[in-house]
């Protein structure tokens, strides 16, 4: 009896000894405000291992977000592991060793870890708080998080299309207990950057900042995505801590229908509406957040269902799309984010006509020689209209850069439609320009605009035809009554890469066989990147491409989209199309394949027979009673002169 007992208390001790050997970690001592840089990390775990790096979403396809991967030390909620321990997942022969980081800067980048793609991490540490006290975790992630503190799961954050890693993403409110407190971070990742940033603030200014700012956290966004009407209340995980299980009730108002329906959902959460359901004319978007010790919160917004009117068109616009200068001739804009005033003459050299730049370099601009896109920013029309009056008059504008990325930033659609209006009423010569990402909102805010960029950035998650795709929805979308502008790649994505001169070449003729109307890149030099200097081979097949460009402006400038190409034999890769202009008769033909050489065979008609060039390769290919047979290799884009 006494064997058994002793090795009954044997055994707890044991288990006590396992589970809380954290008595061995350094113990970081709470003080707001202060990022945490001492970690025990352990990865990488398999979070989704049957999903593809291309267009990648986080959802419950995620399996190893929601694994327990720690039940060999005692599970999620209570492993509190040392440095060097062993974590073993059996049923997938995975072991993993905990070690210790110390972070030059606030931000913990996971990025060394391999695989450093579709995986989760851990993080822990231990905080030694000096008194039983509320307290807000104030907590960044790319990409998703789950936070267990003490043995209980407080947070949760796992957005659908990822986050960027950005300090103070969510405020969660947590009781910390005198003494040791142990917290476990899982952060999850689809590709790209990967890491966390972590702080604690006191929980009293914290509620104190928000009560003084609630207009900031209250926002309500309204935004119709393809056939939903979709409006979100508050910033997410920030407003909540006002009332942590609370939610909000969202009620959409016609004009003369009346109420047609409420959704109830948490703060930063989308509410859906069927479009369809939806009669045309104004409504009222109104959202109410009940809080215990604040009352209700309330916010609205008005929305439009139906279709905009467009002002008429501006000066420098002509019927067929085209843009003109000040002296009524054809003007093909080739542009570029991201250009520092020094480099101006540089850029202009290279080939580009236009850089974005702001109101106060116009003069630069102007001695360069080039034309600016001009970023206009305000809270209300009434700004806008000011900033434009201020400086339409001058010889270097080209046009004005209302707004960037209204769809993905959920902005206002009658706001986007106010500020349209201010930039016309305030200047009638030179147009206004957005920039648009996503093609379920096209037809959304197309109308508020003269020119819309797309920009879609497919390097390396996304579909590269794409480029051309999106070009084409847009101009069906907006009935062919807008001027679409291709905004390419020219940066790479966290952990990624830019696109390859093979690559970059083809997304950008490929918008051109679609029908795009001016060119511009994203971006020359900005966020930490210099094109020239970063990536010196993808800048000189650039200066080769600029130089192309300013060759054939008047094939783009002509009026239409060209004729489509028929294939002997249907090819669902291969896309071409022929085009008149002043400086001849082209073929442009893409193979939008990332994997696949063809060799089509076009059928030009009988009129085309002989030797046709093959533009910028040095090279012809002979055209045989109307049928002209070329090898496209995978994203080839070749170009033949025919007359």
């Amino acid at each position: 009896m006494k064997l058994k007992l002793f090795s009954s208390l044997f055994a707890v001790v044991v288990i006590a000894a396992f589970l809380f050997s954290g008595c061995e970690n350094d113990r970081i001592k709470y003080e707001p405000n202060s990022f945490i840089k001492d970690w025990l990390i352990a990865g990488p775990f398999p979070n989704c291992e049957d999903c593809s790096k291309i267009n990648y979403h986080h959802d419950k396809r995620c399996k190893g977000f929601y694994t327990d991967y720690l039940k060999s030390i005692g599970g999620e909620k209570n492993a509190v592991p040392t440095e060097g321990m062993k974590i073993t997942v059996e049923d997938k022969n995975i072991e993993r060793t905990w070690f210790k980081i110390h972070s030059g800067e606030d931000k913990i980048h996971l990025t060394d870890l391999k695989p450093k793609d579709m995986v989760v991490a851990y993080a822990f540490c231990q905080v030694e708080s000096p008194k039983e006290q509320k307290a807000i975790l104030a907590i960044g992630s790319n990409d998703g998080l789950r936070v267990f503190l003490n043995g209980k799961e407080v947070h949760e954050s796992h957005d659908f299309n990822g986050r960027w890693l950005q300090t103070d993403n969510d405020y969660v409110p947590v009781m910390l207990r005198k003494g040791v407190n142990n917290l476990m971070l899982k952060i999850d990742q689809g590709t790209g950057d990967f890491g966390f940033v972590a702080r604690f603030l006191d929980y009293d200014s914290v509620m104190t900042k928000l009560r003084k700012n609630i207009d900031s956290y209250k926002t309500l966004k309204v935004v119709a995505i393809a056939d939903t009407l979709v409006a979100t209340f508050g910033t997410k995980h920030k407003i909540s801590v006002l009332n942590p299980n609370g939610k909000v009730k969202i009620e959409l108002i016609h004009e003369k229908k009346g109420k047609l329906g409420e959704r109830t959902v948490t703060p930063g959460e989308d509410a859906e509406f069927l479009l369809k359901k939806i009669p045309k004319g104004f409504l009222t978007v109104r959202a109410e957040f009940p809080t215990p010790n604040d009352g209700v919160i309330v916010s609205e917004t008005r929305y439009f269902k139906g279709k905009l009117k467009k002002h008429p068109r501006v000066k420098r616009l002509k019927k067929d799309l085209t843009i003109i200068d000040e002296n009524g001739k054809p003007f093909f804009p080739i542009g570029t984010y991201g250009a520092p005033v020094e480099d101006y003459q540089k850029l202009k050299d290279a080939g580009y006509n236009f850089v974005v730049a702001p109101a106060k370099d116009l003069d630069k601009v102007n001695e360069a020689g080039l034309l600016a896109a001009v970023p206009i920013h305000g809270k209300t029309a009434e700004e806008y209209y000011e900033q434009i009056s201020k400086y339409k008059d001058h010889p270097a504008v080209l046009c004005w850069m209302l707004y960037d990325e209204p769809g993905y930033n959920k902005a206002d659609l009658l706001y986007i439609y106010d500020i349209y209006n201010a930039a016309y009423k305030a200047d009638k010569v030179h147009p206004s320009y957005l920039v648009i990402t996503t093609p379920t909102v096209y037809k959304t805010f197309g109308r508020s605009c003269d020119v819309l960029a797309v920009d879609t950035y497919p390097i390396t998650n996304g579909t590269i035809e794409d480029v051309g795709k999106n070009i084409a929805i847009a101009y069906d979308q907006l009935e062919n009554e807008t001027p679409i502008w291709h905004c390419g790649q020219m940066f790479t994505w966290p952990e990624q890469r830019r696109p390859n001169p093979h690559e970059h070449r083809f997304m950008t003729y490929y918008a051109l066989i679609n029908g795009a109307r001016g060119v511009l890149w994203y971006t020359y030099k900005g966020f930490g990147q210099y094109l020239p200097v970063d990536d010196p081979e993808l800048w000189e097949a650039q200066k080769v491409l600029l130089s192309e460009l300013n060759e054939l402006a008047p094939l783009f400038l002509e009026r239409g989209f060209g004729k489509e190409v028929p294939l002997l034999r249907k090819n669902e890769s291969v896309h071409a199309i022929i085009k008149k202009s002043p400086i001849g008769t082209f073929l442009m033909a893409a193979n939008i394949s990332k994997t696949d050489t063809y060799q089509p065979e076009l059928n030009l008609g009988k009129k085309f027979d002989g030797n046709v060039a093959v533009y910028g390769e040095n090279r012809t290919v002979v055209v045989r009673n109307g049928i002209l047979i070329d090898e496209f290799k995978p994203l080839d884009i070749h170009i033949y002169k025919l007359n």
